[in-house]
């Protein structure tokens, strides 16, 4: 994992993988506490925007539900904690809510009408990034 930018808003992004991804997915009780629910819950923290917010959440809990492909997991959070999803979603929101709202519509599964996944290069990230107020680490 590359990280882009360490803190944002005082928010650890360096460990959000332990954060997010330690609470368990199968226990009954465990409403709001799922890895999802804390996704969400740190991403209110570092000040994402609440459409991107619920649709993210949503976005990582279907891809764990519905048991899509290796690949819509890691891009649904399940490898970093969902990491690369917040930076992505600061430095391009309207490709965010369109790639995922594609993805939850089309319940992972490919279609005519497939819309391309939002980058993940480490440079157009950082760009998108500052170009968004946020200071990044990255040097040009």
């Amino acid at each position: 994992m590359l990280f882009i930018v360490p803190t944002i808003n005082n928010v650890d992004l360096v460990r959000i993988r332990d954060r997010v991804l330690t609470a368990p997915c199968f226990a009954g009780d465990n409403y709001g506490n799922f890895p999802w629910d804390k996704w969400e819950a740190v991403a209110k923290e570092v000040g994402l925007d609440e459409d991107l917010r619920h649709i993210g959440r949503a976005l990582f809990r279907e891809a764990f539900q519905h048991d899509w492909s290796d690949e819509l997991k890691v891009e649904s959070g399940w490898l970093d904690g969902g990491q690369r999803m917040i930076y992505q979603a600061f430095a391009f929101p309207d490709a965010c809510v369109q790639r995922w709202q594609h993805l939850l519509d089309t319940d992972g599964q490919p279609d005519d009408t497939e819309v391309p996944p939002v980058t993940t290069d480490p440079m157009e990230l950082a760009e998108g990034l500052e170009a968004a107020g946020i200071k990044t680490g990255l040097v040009r």
